[in-house]
């Protein structure tokens, strides 16, 4: 394995679609530094089928992910209006989504990770972090536009309402 960040440094990855079809190398050199995996449940899947054999479920495939990164790395997966599953020191956490009717989803696993990052270095747990990141992805597919991302306010009184 690779020497990884200094403490208390986080490698968030978002891998997209052609993450799985990298050389295994490249792959792997990427996962060996990565402290945060964040994705949606087909970019999970196809990681999974590639690394780890077979289709899995949302927690499924959080706890498989995490088994490919670093010891203490945080795995989250993302599945829409389903929510999230993120995989914490191996224990696996379905946080809830809020489905909505969606007018565009382009941007929402933007919003996502953005708000997930944001909660985690203002010093949120993981699960309330990924509870506001699903929050924001909830109110993002209601707007046109990829870059329509939520503000703070906004998720508060979001959550206020929940």
């Amino acid at each position: 394995m690779a020497e990884g960040p200094p403490e208390g440094v986080h490698v968030v990855l978002d891998p997209g679609a052609a993450f799985a079809d990298l050389p295994d190398d490249v792959r792997d050199a990427m996962l060996d530094r990565t402290t945060v995996w964040t994705s949606n449940q087909e970019e999970a899947e196809a990681l999974c089928r590639t690394k780890t054999g077979g289709p899995s479920t949302m927690a499924e495939a959080a706890k498989r992910i995490a088994r490919l990164l670093p010891s203490g790395a945080v795995a989250i997966v993302r599945d829409g209006p389903a929510g999230c599953a993120v995989c914490v020191d191996g224990v696996v956490t379905e946080v809830p989504g809020f489905p909505q009717k969606p007018v565009d989803t382009n941007g929402a696993g933007d919003a996502h990770t953005g708000v997930l990052c944001a909660e985690i270095a203002r010093g949120a747990d993981w699960v309330t972090a990924c509870r506001r990141a699903n929050i924001a992805g909830a109110i993002k597919v209601t707007r046109r536009g990829p870059a329509t991302a939520s503000t703070r306010a906004e998720i508060d009184a979001f959550e206020a309402r929940a």
